[in-house]
């Protein structure tokens, strides 16, 4: 772990080699002085949930490589921000996968200079990985979906042609262009819920952009921190999405740790939570986190 002026150095442990991954990361400048709070500084900072969610698909890389039972697809990482967690599940993909492996990193934020730096912290890192970076607004997603789906009741596609096959799902998300992407086979996000309206917003985003017999692994701060997180499982299931809820995620991590190797890799975590701006002895950034797994089951086609 190391500071050296706003560029940081993450060390992500690796459970194939003695040797950490290396994550270089840069923060996005922001020239709004309105935006100075870290609460609403959301996509131009680091923050410690990215780190807690890296560390963990770092300990259980079948996250992000699949297994046999996983749909054929790419890897999105939504609001992105500086981009840690899909960097992380870049250098997995490039470490753990043969030549042929060609699943796509997506890289998504809203915010234009996010965006940007994002481009920047892909090139500070060395992998082969393909990848994009896009923008995506989670209140187009909705709409989209509208679209779609009347397209589909109305059996033609989105040139007006008559289609023979419809289904009771949408099969792409739109990006901030107005371009149509097929959906991914995972979706990662960390920190995405900070207000009461993010829980319907990331919900629907993940139903548009998630493909049937996908997966999302959202980690963020626990529902005393943020609004929304406690909304955020019932807005899941009304759209028909499986949800398992784990809490308390810091405590679990560091129980774990202390029976593996006592007290360092406590310490490891706490540098790199530190790093990421958690403050374990202020009483705003003080908290634990909650990670959902979310499940989008395969839907039946309408004959």
């Amino acid at each position: 772990m190391s500071n050296d002026n706003n560029t940081l150095t993450f060390s992500i442990p690796s459970f194939t080699s003695e040797d950490p991954h290396k994550i270089l990361l840069h923060q996005a400048t922001n020239a709004d002085e309105d935006q100075g709070l870290s609460e609403t500084n959301t996509g131009f900072v680091m923050w410690p949930s990215a780190v807690m969610l890296s560390h963990h698909i770092s300990k259980n890389p079948s996250i992000v490589l699949g297994d046999d039972n996983s749909p054929d697809g790419d890897v999105m990482e939504l609001g992105a921000g500086c981009g840690l967690v899909g960097l992380t599940a870049a250098t997995l993909l490039q470490n753990h996968t043969d030549e042929d492996n060609d699943d796509k990193v997506i890289f998504t934020d809203y915010n234009p200079v996010v965006l940007e730096n994002l481009q920047k912290n892909i090139d500070l890192n060395d992998f082969d990985v393909d990848h994009k970076v896009l923008g995506l607004d989670w209140f187009d997603q909705e709409e989209h979906q509208e679209q779609q789906q009347q397209q589909s009741d109305d059996g033609s596609d989105t040139t007006g042609e008559e289609t023979t096959t419809n289904t009771t799902t949408t099969t792409t998300w739109v990006d901030v262009e107005g371009n149509e992407h097929a959906q991914v086979r995972l979706i990662l996000g960390a920190d995405l819920i900070v207000c009461t309206n993010d829980a319907d917003l990331v919900a629907s985003t993940i139903d548009s952009a998630l493909i049937d017999g996908g997966k999302a692994f959202i980690l963020g701060a626990d529902q005393y921190t943020r609004f929304g997180v406690q909304n955020f499982p019932d807005a899941c299931r009304q759209l028909g999405l499986k949800v398992v809820v784990h809490e308390d995620l810091l405590e679990t991590n560091f129980a774990i740790a202390e029976e593996v190797d006592g007290e360092v890799q406590q310490e490891q975590l706490m540098e790199e939570l530190e790093l990421g701006g958690y403050n374990q002895r202020a009483a705003t950034m003080a908290h634990d986190f909650t990670f959902f797994h979310i499940t989008k089951p395969i839907a039946k086609a309408v004959a």
